[in-house]
């Protein structure tokens, strides 16, 4: 049996449980939950607000990390119990194989060790340091990051590591934690919260993980009445609901369903690349059976190439054929099936009457399915490793094909030789789709960048300006007034003094007293005195 929620040891000493089984009966899975009403809701909240006062938000950042990086490293040690343990319940609530539960805790922790969690809020506040006082930003404004007082977060179950990055955005923030997990995966945020907890009570004491039936309108009217702050994860019709009960000043970020397509130039479509490309993007398909937002349903792939997009398709097939083994896929549910072969037989209907249309498939069961057609369209698929390859002329068909349907897309997979593909990068950017990556990196997002083209801590964060003190400005010594102002007197003025004519030394006229000199004297009075 699981432990499929979370309470500070306070709150759980006197909290009620019962035992649920979830998935079908063959294969159901028995987990543990609290059994509580809205009021003890409230009370609990109550307890996390005070907590957070107490051990959260004044404490420095700093403090904060360590306990945080340390959960970090230990969950990416396979040898460390707390992933071992974490691994085990993950298999037992049977949504995944162990190779894939692996490689999601990977692709989840690994982007924030080694001093990532720390890049990744100097990425979005300037600073890490700006969780603690004002500091100056690039342009010289001091500014200082506070984060809500509380979260209230609801988690899907279609991806196992969806609840990492969240918890952890409300503890770097400061703010309380109520998170409510989803019937397909009540497993992992409890135990990263007990983890927390185990390495470090006092944050432990600020966070709740629990359970209820979705749309339960007393417990969410609780929850969401409060909240200063809502992240939530799910599908259009929850998604809503929860929209339409949220305080009208809260903070809020809703991630609504979304699929990932992946685009091939006709440079990638060379002989000697087909097989690496195709492996690359099976993995994208293959991993979490296409059930994330991050997986491609669709590739559109340009003619003109040395392979063509049919001989891509063929290769799409037999690269997840071969993955299969490795990546083994989840058994899909009775009505999952049955979707899946009426999308292959409505497929090859088409192919009877399109000599363009052409329908390849594993050749037992539904394992894979890859349906090659000619021209561009935007139609997700039924997932559980369904692709289909769209043979395209170049980019404008494909940009046709998606431009009202943008918003649904997380990310592009784009796979072409340089400088081509700067070239595209360009004008797929200008579509608005939140994130263009490589073929085989959709399901690793980086740290510094965004999800559902937002940023992970920023739409939560008020911002504090501090701008310096300025002296007042001096009042006027004169008020102005209407009367005629007594003319002032004069001061005397000082007449500039005329400068003395220089006197010019009178020429010697005289030649009856010869200069001594005699060689100066003119000779003029030499001859009147002769």
């Amino acid at each position: 049996m699981i432990d499929g929620f979370y309470l500070p040891r306070a709150l759980a000493s006197d909290v009620e449980t019962s035992v649920h089984r979830f998935g079908p009966a063959h294969d159901a899975v028995t987990i543990r939950l609290p059994v509580f009403l809205a009021a003890d809701l409230t009370r609990w909240i109550e307890r996390l607000r005070a907590a957070r006062e107490e051990h959260l938000a004044h404490r420095p950042i700093a403090e904060i990390l360590r306990p945080l990086e340390r959960v970090i490293a230990r969950h990416l040690d396979p040898k460390d119990r707390k992933r071992r343990a974490l691994v085990q319940a993950l298999l037992e609530s049977g949504r995944y194989a162990e190779p894939m539960v692996q490689r999601a805790l990977d692709d989840a922790f690994e982007p924030l060790a080694h001093g990532g969690l720390r890049r990744w809020i100097a990425s979005e506040l300037g600073s890490v340091s700006a969780l603690d006082r004002p500091v100056p930003t690039r342009e010289g404004v001091l500014r200082r990051a506070v984060g809500p007082e509380w979260m209230f977060q609801v988690y899907a179950g279609n991806v196992p590591a969806v609840p990492v990055w969240p918890m952890l955005t409300a503890l770097v923030l400061k703010s309380a934690l109520l998170a409510k997990t989803s019937a397909q995966e009540p497993v992992l945020a409890s135990h990263l919260a007990r983890a927390i907890a185990d390495e470090d009570e006092a944050l432990g004491r600020c966070m709740a993980v629990i359970w209820w039936k979705g749309g339960t309108s007393e417990l969410e009217r609780a929850a969401l009445a409060q909240a200063p702050a809502v992240l939530a994860f799910g599908g259009e019709t929850a998604i809503t609901s929860l929209a339409r009960q949220t305080r009208p000043d809260a903070k809020t970020v809703f991630h609504g369903p979304k699929v990932s397509l992946a685009y091939v130039g006709r440079g990638a479509l060379s002989r000697a690349n087909l097989p690496n490309a195709a492996r690359r993007l099976a993995l994208d398909v293959s991993l979490y059976d296409q059930q994330g937002c991050l997986s491609p349903h669709a590739v559109y792939a340009e003619r003109g190439g040395a392979a063509t997009p049919l001989d891509f398709a063929a290769a799409i097939g037999h690269a997840l054929q071969e993955s299969a083994g490795a990546m083994p896929r989840r058994e899909p549910t009775a009505t999952e099936s049955a979707a899946l072969q009426l999308y292959r037989a409505q497929a090859r209907f088409d192919a009877s009457a399109s000599p363009e249309t052409n329908v390849l498939a594993s050749e037992t069961g539904t394992r894979w399915t890859v349906v090659c057609e000619g021209g561009a369209r935007f139609e997700p698929g039924p997932a559980h490793r369904t692709v289909r390859v769209h043979s395209i002329t170049g980019p404008e068909e494909f940009e046709r094909a998606v431009q009202g349907s943008a918003r649904f897309i997380e990310a592009l997979a784009l796979e072409e030789t340089n400088p081509r593909r700067a070239g595209l990068v360009s004008r797929f950017a200008a579509l608005g789709i939140p994130r263009i990556a490589g073929l085989g990196s959709l399901q690793r997002p980086s740290p510094l960048g965004t999800h559902g083209g937002l940023r992970r801590l920023e739409p939560f964060v008020t911002w504090v300006t501090v701008e310096e003190a300025r002296a007042p400005r001096a009042a006027k010594t004169r008020p102005r007034s209407n009367k005629a102002r007594p003319r002032a007197a004069k001061s005397p003025v000082r007449r500039p003094t005329r400068a003395k004519p220089v006197k010019k030394k009178a020429a010697r006229t005289s030649a009856s007293k010869p200069s001594a000199r005699g060689s100066r004297t003119p000779a003029r009075a030499r001859r009147r005195s002769r």
